[in-house]
């Protein structure tokens, strides 16, 4: 009977001993969800002041900028801290297109204009911060406005939209958010915080900068206009400045203005090139890339901006990075056009292109005016019998070529004509198959100039009486040698034909070439081909010599 009763009072205390590890445990679990629930407080807390304080010191650096250029730069900074690792654009809505502003980190021919998925910019309108990956991310339009080589960088974009008033007029994109080794949500979080504070201040920047944008537009485009105005020997001069300014304007490699030419092949001819000074083989190159671009622009009919794949797609792989064409339009003709072309790969931007279409307009309204003056110009500088440079205005362009050549350390060559026996065939044929036979010799000097892959700078002249003269800048002594000894040939073979009677025609030429502390002025260039004409002569006439080579 003992024994059970102790046993009953053994049971009964550990039941209650049970009932109380069991309260014990109960409220120590309830201790422990207190202390995470406080720790977790903590954390956010902590977290949250994190954030304000790297938020409140962005915007620091954010307010103390005065330019908004710096201000959107700052910004890229601290979302693409290393260049390896990722890139950021800022894209600004002008005109109802996003316009590649700022940038960081991509490759520099990436497009000037950036397409935005109706979808993406609806839910950015709402949402103002957007992180795209996977298949939605390669099926945008955004994704595939970046080059393929920044494309192959990507593995999610954010998109962060800065507003003015209550629509969106710019985007940040960015290969990751701010600050690295957070949550997203915490990182979205900042970003759309951020958003609202410096949209205000990046609008506010982004009318004081369209202002003073819209200041110097006008500034560089009255400098053009007063360029007009000013007095030139020549309208072509005019031409020249004008073209020259407009390429430094717009940051270009070379500016040419070209006419349209159906009649000819390539359709089109440079009255005006000018810019960086090129090696002969570089300078043909880079004219057929011009006009192939400048007829990419008149078939286009509008402003053509191209760079990268899209300058791949036309042939040209090579020397061009970037290239804008502008038509020249008059009574609904186009009957030119403006070529800018630059080495970099960077896309033209929207000033270069308002400076183009201003320079294009105004251009057609005065080019047939110049060129009619020009037209007469030109005929006041021609040999009216051939057609040729005048002895007086050679002597004026051999003096640039060379002045020219010796600042330049560049090739420039003479080539002096002497019709062998030319007062024989005005004794024997008369004063006027002497005239037809410096006609035709005349115009086989043209053709064989044409057939020159630089025969835009190349000048014939009469240069007295029975002798000709070519000048030929940027070509050395072999190029010469061929060019003359082609020539010679072609005089030889030609059959002039006056009333009935084939005259035989030959030629003697000199050739001198410019070498550096040789020959220190025109009259010793001048002097040499002389020597070189009167030894071919010496040895018999119909021959090419130069003072350092021996009769071809």
């Amino acid at each position: 009977m003992s024994v059970v009763a102790i046993a009953c009072v053994c049971l009964l205390q550990y039941a209650v001993y049970s009932l109380k590890m069991s309260a014990f445990r109960k409220e120590n679990e309830e201790f422990q969800r207190n202390i995470s629930a406080v720790e977790e407080e903590l954390n956010d807390v902590q977290s949250d002041r994190a954030m304000t304080l790297i938020e409140n010191h962005i915007l620091r650096e954010f307010v103390t900028q005065s330019e908004f250029d710096q201000t959107i730069e700052l910004l890229l900074k601290r979302y693409v801290p290393s260049l390896r690792e990722g890139f950021g654009v800022y894209l600004n809505l002008i005109d109802g297109e996003f316009r590649l502003g700022e940038s960081r980190g991509i490759i520099k021919n990436t497009n000037a204009v950036f397409e935005i998925d109706r979808d993406l910019l609806h839910q950015l309108r709402s949402e103002n911060v957007l992180v795209l990956r996977g298949k939605r991310l390669r099926e945008s339009q955004i994704y595939a406005s970046f080059h393929e080589q920044d494309r192959t960088r990507v593995q999610k974009l954010c998109l962060m939209a800065v507003y003015d008033k209550e629509d969106v007029s710019g985007i940040f994109i960015t290969t990751d958010l701010y600050p690295k080794g957070v949550e997203e949500k915490q990182q979205i979080k900042l970003a759309k915080r951020l958003l609202i504070c410096i949209s205000r201040n990046i609008v506010k920047n982004q009318d004081f900068e369209s202002h003073r944008y819209e200041l110097r537009v006008t500034r560089e485009q009255l400098e053009l206009r007063s360029l007009a105005d000013q007095q030139y020997k020549t309208p072509v001069k005019m031409l020249e400045e004008f073209m020259d300014r407009l390429r430094q304007l717009t940051n270009s490699s070379r500016a040419g203005l070209f006419l349209s030419t159906p009649g000819e092949e390539t359709g089109s001819k440079a009255i005006v090139q000018c810019g960086i000074a090129q090696q002969a083989g570089v300078k043909a190159r880079w004219r057929e890339h011009e006009i192939n671009l400048v007829k990419i622009g008149l078939n286009s009919g509008e402003n053509t901006s191209l760079t990268g794949d899209q300058l791949e797609k036309h042939g040209i792989r090579s020397l061009i990075g970037a290239a804008l064409v502008s038509p020249l339009v008059t009574n609904r003709k186009r009957i030119g056009a403006i070529c800018l072309t630059s080495q970099e790969g960077q896309p033209y931007d929207e000033r270069s292109l308002r400076l183009i279409s201003w320079a294009s307009q105004f251009l057609s309204n005065t080019l047939l005016k110049v060129l009619s003056h020009a037209t007469i110009e030109r005929q006041a500088k021609q040999d009216g019998l051939t057609g040729l440079v005048n002895r007086r205005s050679f002597d004026e362009l051999i003096e640039d070529e060379f002045n020219r050549a010796h600042s330049m350390q560049m090739s420039c060559s003479l080539i002096l004509i002497d019709l062998d026996h030319f007062k024989l065939v005005n004794d024997n044929y008369g004063h006027q198959a002497g005239d037809e036979v410096l006609r035709r010799v005349a115009h086989i000097l043209r053709e064989r100039i044409k057939e020159i892959r630089s025969s835009d700078s190349v000048i014939a002249a009469r240069y007295g009486g029975e002798e000709l003269a070519i000048l030929l800048p940027d070509i050395g002594l072999a190029g010469t040698e061929r060019i003359a000894e082609v020539i010679r040939h072609s005089i030889e073979s030609a059959m002039i034909d006056f009333n009935g009677t084939v005259i035989p025609v030959t030629a003697s030429l000199g050739i001198s070439t410019y070498a550096p502390h040789v020959m220190e002025s025109v009259e010793a260039m001048v002097a040499a081909a002389d020597s070189a004409l009167y030894q071919a002569k010496a040895e018999g006439r119909n021959r090419v010599c130069s003072l350092t080579s021996s009769p071809v």
